[in-house]
């Protein structure tokens, strides 16, 4: 081999070696979206970026790429625009998303992080029943109007009074405006508590998991081994411990 040839074989390899570098050190992003007990912030700011961001399912991830030993930064935002970036650009994740057939082929998957009951709650107060979601249709139906469950009931042909965000359901359920509230498990009851508006479960409807969502390009072994490790801090009850901790 000549002197040539092997100075081009040497900076072949030493070219090689330096991007697997650059990629086994990337600093992910993860974004999520302002929606306690999942993700927050002390102040209840709609942005905010690493130890500032809490929540939950913030603590699992953060948990979670702890284990695996992952450098990542973590920036809460508007939802729109944080599953946007996750899709778009390499070395980012958007958590915590419904896994539906739509999105299937748009992200890598890690999960589930954790699951929830769909339910439909009332004031505490009241003797509402319902037994079925053709029930709903005698009553004023409350939910988020950028959820998967308010879209779930629409397609069921419920009629829904959509709200920005779920603290305007626990007003307005308060005050009449709505007689039901159809959320999540997890969410609901905790956002109702810090109104001290009482409330119950009148009817569970669907059960669900919510995932990470990671950029397409992410090395598919940096995947595995995040699903590995979420596995393990299912089975040792890691995960049911920070979800307990918010009292839900």
């Amino acid at each position: 081999m000549s002197e040539t040839m092997r100075v081009k074989q040497f900076l072949s390899l030493g070219c090689g070696l330096l991007l697997s570098g650059i990629t086994l050190a990337a600093d992910f992003k993860l974004y999520t979206e302002n929606f306690p007990p999942l993700n927050m912030t002390s102040n209840g700011s709609a942005y905010a970026r690493n130890d500032r961001v809490s929540g939950f399912a913030t603590d699992i991830v953060r948990e979670l790429f702890s284990k695996t030993d992952l450098s990542v930064s973590y920036i809460l935002k508007d939802w729109d625009s944080a599953y946007g970036d996750a899709q778009s650009t390499s070395e980012t994740g958007v958590y915590s998303t419904f896994r539906t057939p739509e999105r299937e082929d748009k992200f890598k998957w890690v999960g589930p992080l954790y699951n929830e009951d769909w339910v439909i709650l009332a004031r505490a107060d009241t003797d509402v029943k319902v037994d079925t979601l053709k029930g709903l249709h005698n009553y004023k139906v409350g939910s988020h109007e950028s959820d998967v469950v308010t879209d779930f009931l629409v397609e069921q042909g419920i009629s829904i009074k959509p709200a920005k965000n779920d603290a305007v359901n626990v007003i307005r359920l308060k005050t009449g405006d709505i007689q039901l509230w159809a959320a999540s498990s997890l969410t609901a009851p905790y956002i109702a508590a810090n109104f001290k508006v009482p409330v119950k479960t009148v009817h569970t409807f669907n059960s669900s998991g919510l995932w990470l969502a990671m950029n397409k390009e992410t090395d598919s072994e940096v995947i595995e081994q995040l699903n590995r490790t979420l596995q393990e801090m299912h089975k040792s009850g890691t995960v049911q411990k920070m979800i307990d901790s918010y009292n839900i």
